[in-house]
């Protein structure tokens, strides 16, 4: 029964995630810009996260994604992180999550890339990289 609940629950899941977007924004705090292509814009609550989108917080601002792995980020304010790449596709084991920030802080929780294809993560710094090797880390960038 719980092996039921759980592949309905994914498939409702990735039911909700139909679409263009790689990541839902779940909460905005402040000023938060997306760059998409060659244009800069607000992002609000329930709009969708793309590949190659920068996400830019300015003060006092933040923004909560979950992607549609599960796994949750919070970025912080003053930061920049652009999403390089996300490819989630389990039944043909495709697996591909990175992530690169230039400034700022961020808390992130893996979801299921992080188990079933832990080095296909990469959260990359100026300093160095972060793969996953928990579930949970939280990185600041001066």
């Amino acid at each position: 029964m719980k092996q039921l609940f759980g592949i309905a629950t994914c498939l409702i899941g990735m039911m909700c995630f139909a679409g263009e977007g790689i990541a839902i924004v779940k909460s905005v705090e402040g000023q938060v810009n997306v760059k998409r292509d060659n244009t800069t814009f607000t992002i609000t609550p329930k709009e969708q996260i793309q590949k190659n989108d920068i996400l830019m917080t300015g003060e006092k601002s933040g923004i909560g994604l979950i992607f549609h792995d599960g796994s949750v980020l919070y970025l912080g304010q003053n930061s920049n992180l652009r999403v390089d790449e996300f490819t989630f596709k389990p039944l043909d084991k495709e697996f591909k999550f990175n992530l690169s920030m230039d400034k700022g802080s961020a808390l992130f929780e893996s979801g299921k890339i992080g188990t079933l294809a832990p080095d296909s993560f990469q959260f990359k710094i100026p300093e160095g990289t972060v793969g996953i090797r928990g579930t949970k880390f939280i990185v600041e960038v001066q």
